[in-house]
């Protein structure tokens, strides 16, 4: 079996897998279009097939498709080129390896940056069509700069929000396990709606610098684009964001794919 695939139909559609640090996103990738995403927990084997098995079943094709995957845990991906390979009798096509990055790279060392970074920025590049930053609100939050030729050129990470609940329950005598969520006050009036008023709007304020010294590097304010699990809630806190895109590396994903049909003159 070889790393590409036989006699594929560049017409028909691909499934398209995030593997992240706490999900999993799954979706249908078809002219151009992201199509059923689908989230379960990372290592879910299970929960995993049965996506996948509702992704193959509702395609309108009797063809294998194309699996397009881009991943920050290696353990996982390697569950995922296994279960493709027996149950689909065929290799995953990962970006970054059989499937060339789908934005250039000026950083000191592009194979440090993270694959989901660099497939959110291609796809905001693609949806602003001019220079953006790109913000993700996930397990890390990264912020990252995108220039108007579409070189992604660095950014910044820090712990997410539900990162940095989860360590002040773990690194404190008497704080509680507190989910995240946004209070609509100032302050918080109990312990709980401290915590979350705390990081909620620590990671906004945080953010909010970050961009703002960007837009003092490069002498102008880019648009904002914003992606990740908490982002339905953590929007809100954030009034410089300027467009809300879900799954953002999913849809690089499949411009990554795509770009790559092409110059294969497929």
């Amino acid at each position: 079996m070889t790393d590409t695939l036989p006699s594929f139909d560049p017409g028909a559609p691909s499934i398209v897998v995030d593997i992240g640090n706490t999900s999993v996103d799954v979706a249908t990738w078809y002219e151009n279009q992201l199509k059923t995403p689908l989230s379960v927990a990372t290592g879910d084997e299970p929960a995993f097939a049965e996506v996948m098995k509702a992704h193959i079943e509702a395609m309108a094709t009797n063809r294998i498709p194309a699996v397009v995957v881009a991943s920050v845990v290696p353990k996982v991906l390697d569950q995922i080129r296994a279960y493709v390979d027996e149950t689909m009798e065929r290799r995953v096509l990962v970006v970054g390896e059989q499937v060339p990055l789908p934005i250039e790279l000026g950083v000191r060392n592009p194979k440090e940056v993270g694959i989901d970074r660099v497939c959110a920025a291609a796809a905001a590049y693609e949806t602003i069509q001019s220079g953006c930053i790109v913000i993700d609100f996930g397990t890390a939050v990264t912020v990252d700069l995108v220039d108007d030729e579409g070189v992604f050129r660095g950014g910044a990470i820090l712990p997410g929000p539900t990162l940095q609940l989860r360590s002040l329950k773990q690194h404190t005598a008497a704080l509680p396990e507190v989910k995240p969520a946004l209070v609509d006050h100032a302050y918080g009036r109990d312990t709980v709606e401290a915590m979350r008023v705390g990081v909620c709007y620590g990671v906004a304020g945080a953010v909010r610098g970050l961009v703002e010294r960007y837009a003092g590097a490069i002498n102008h304010w880019p648009q904002v684009v914003a992606t990740g699990g908490d982002l339905e809630w953590m929007a809100p806190a954030c009034e410089f964001l300027n467009t809300c895109v879900n799954h953002l590396a999913l849809r690089g994903i499949g411009i990554a794919y795509s770009k790559h049909l092409t110059a294969a003159g497929a």
